[in-house]
């Protein structure tokens, strides 16, 4: 499968937006028919439906200042593409001197069939999207609690520190000192400040569950999709997310790239 001409239009979202150019995504799904699951708005199954959609998120970037976007990485195996990329916007509030580049994570999942897209899943959160609150999508997979035996040992160990509230051991055992964390909240994190953000979300013994939906290997990267039931020790609306992670050749964690409905973090989203 020719995956650089999949992730090609994806790679210049921006410009296809600006131009409604719907048919540039379009023409890559199965029979010339769209299937994509998008936040806020749900399944779109109608190729119509889908370029007002595209009119919508044109019309929202009209409004933000200083939007830029910037395409990390594709990642695929023979059933899979998941695609990471970043929208960047700046808020600047004259009243409360408050000015700041922001960014939105973007993941989306796709579901390959002989080299065109089958279905695909998209991944932002809606806090600015929607009026400064979250719009949590009903579940669109089943969960599947076997998948957490077909990871890498790194990974099994990772979940289970969410779930223990075990910051110490994600940062000293797992993550390489380089490691960079992004999360659905509109920040990256590295050295000292990955520190006091993981010690701080974990203090207390306030845990994280993610339940794994999907999850494949490819080129020294994991790809899962999962759903949130646990936030900061107290459950919630279960919330879809996705996540890359990334590793070095000594098998710790580089990269952890999130996109998803909301975040587990939300108590460092910037507010007003």
């Amino acid at each position: 499968m020719d995956y650089k001409a999949l992730s090609k239009p994806f790679e210049h979202l921006l410009e296809n937006i600006e131009a409604e150019n719907g048919q540039a995504f379009i023409d890559l799904f199965c029979d010339g028919k769209i299937s994509v699951n998008v936040p806020r708005y749900g399944q779109i199954g109608n190729n119509i439906v889908f370029c007002r959609y595209l009119r919508q998120v044109k019309l929202w970037l009209s409004e933000r200042e200083g939007v830029r976007f910037e395409f990390w990485r594709a990642l695929q195996d023979d059933t899979h593409l998941v695609m990471h990329m970043m929208i960047f916007f700046e808020i600047n509030d004259a009243e409360f001197n408050y000015h700041k580049e922001l960014h939105i994570p973007i993941g989306i999942l796709c579901e390959m069939e002989n080299g065109k897209i089958k279905t695909a899943r998209v991944y932002y959160t809606t806090y600015w999207v929607a009026g400064g609150h979250n719009i949590t999508r009903p579940a669109m997979l089943n969960e599947d609690p076997k998948l957490m035996e077909t990871l890498p040992e790194s990974e099994k160990t990772y979940f289970r520190c969410l779930w223990e509230a075990d910051s110490k051991t994600i940062l000293n055992e797992l993550f390489d000192k380089d490691a960079s964390f992004m999360s659905t909240a509109y920040s990256i994190y590295h050295g000292e400040d990955l520190i006091k953000v993981f010690d701080s979300m974990f203090s207390g013994g306030r845990n994280t569950e993610l339940r794994l939906c999907t999850a494949f290997m490819a080129e020294g990267s994991l790809g899962v999709e999962y759903m949130n039931h646990r936030s900061g020790g107290n459950p919630n609306t279960p919330s879809a997310g996705m996540a890359i992670y990334t590793y070095t050749p000594e098998g710790k964690v580089a990269y952890v790239r999130l996109a998803g409905d909301s975040s587990y973090d939300h108590c460092l989203w910037p507010t007003l």
